[in-house]
C-alpha cells in the first residue's frame, strides 16, 4: 500500500506537466495537420495551373477547372506569387496528380497549419515530396 501510494505521489506531478493545456475558454483547433483536406480551386479564372514543382518555373503538368475539389497532402514554401497584392507562398501538392497549386488558388480548408509542411522543402528538379 505504501509503494503504490508512493509510485501515486511521484507519477502524478509528472502526468500533469506532460498534459497540454490551453487557457480557459481558448479553443483547440482538432483539424490542424489532417491529412489529406479535400479542398476546391477557387479564383478569378476558369482554371488553374498544376505544375511538376512548387514554383512557376515547373512545367504544367495538368489544367484544374475551377469549383472542383482535389485531396491535397501538404505545403512546400517556396516561389511567392502575388495577386491583387495579396502575397502566396505557399504550394499545395496533390499525391494522385503529383502536382503542385499556389494556395491563391485552393479554398480555405487548404492551410499550412490544416497540411502541414511537405517532407524535404527543397526547391529541386525532383520536387515530388516521395
Amino acid at each position: 500500500m505504501y509503494l503504490s501510494s508512493l509510485l501515486v505521489g511521484a507519477l502524478l506531478p509528472l502526468g500533469l506537466i506532460a498534459s497540454p493545456t490551453t487557457p480557459e475558454g481558448a479553443e483547440v483547433d482538432t483539424r490542424a495537420i489532417s491529412r489529406p483536406q479535400h479542398c476546391a480551386i477557387v479564383g478569378n479564372s476558369a482554371t488553374v495551373k498544376c505544375r511538376t514543382g512548387p514554383a512557376t518555373k515547373y512545367d504544367v503538368k495538368t489544367t484544374l477547372r475551377k469549383g472542383t475539389a482535389y485531396d491535397f497532402w501538404c505545403v512546400f514554401k517556396k516561389e511567392c506569387i502575388t495577386i491583387n497584392g495579396s502575397t502566396n507562398c505557399g504550394w499545395h501538392y496533390i499525391p494522385a496528380l503529383k502536382c503542385y497549386v499556389n494556395g491563391h488558388y485552393t479554398s480555405s480548408a487548404c492551410t499550412l497549419a490544416r497540411l502541414g509542411s511537405c517532407a524535404g522543402n527543397d526547391d529541386n528538379n525532383n520536387a515530388d515530396p516521395w
